[in-house]
């Protein structure tokens, strides 16, 4: 088996092994909390050319998005009862608390929580907690907007 290595923008150097259609690189995206690693299941080729511009949607920096992801994953976090009760998690602290971990980039409209549109690939965010490691909080992206948040 040999690796295989492209340079491919907004990605940058993605790597994948042999036949496998799955790539992976890291990427910093500071408004949505730092440093994350990132799998693409595209082609043996590379990502599909919809996978590079729903990924570029995520990349470019957006108060609003931002301030929507920020507002549901503290809501979703709280509802979780995850939270110990002597700690306050509001939208002033909740991107310290979090641990960026993963972006998953899909080659088809389907996700966890059900479908987007037609012909978009959805990308799952995901974020470690402090409070429970076995317990992954994700955000959809779709078609440049939030999803349903959900957890693995």
């Amino acid at each position: 088996m040999f690796n295989k290595t492209i340079e491919l923008v907004p990605f940058g150097t993605l790597k994948a092994k042999g036949r496998s259609k799955v790539w992976q690189t890291s990427v910093t995206i500071p408004y949505l909390g730092g440093d994350f690693d990132v799998v693409i299941r595209g082609t043996a080729d590379g990502p599909q050319m919809s996978q590079v511009v729903a990924f570029s949607k995520l990349l470019i920096p957006n108060k609003i998005l931002h301030d929507n992801i920020t507002n549901r994953v503290t809501e979703f976090i709280n509802s979780c009862g995850i939270v110990p009760t002597t700690t306050t998690v509001d939208c002033s602290n909740i991107w310290p608390l979090l641990k960026p971990e993963l972006i998953e980039v899909h080659e088809s409209n389907i996700y966890s929580f059900g479908e987007s549109e037609l012909g978009t690939n959805v990308i799952s965010i995901g974020y470690l907690t402090p409070w429970s490691e076995d317990q992954l909080v994700q955000v959809p992206f779709l078609n440049g907007e939030i999803g349903i948040i959900y957890s693995e």
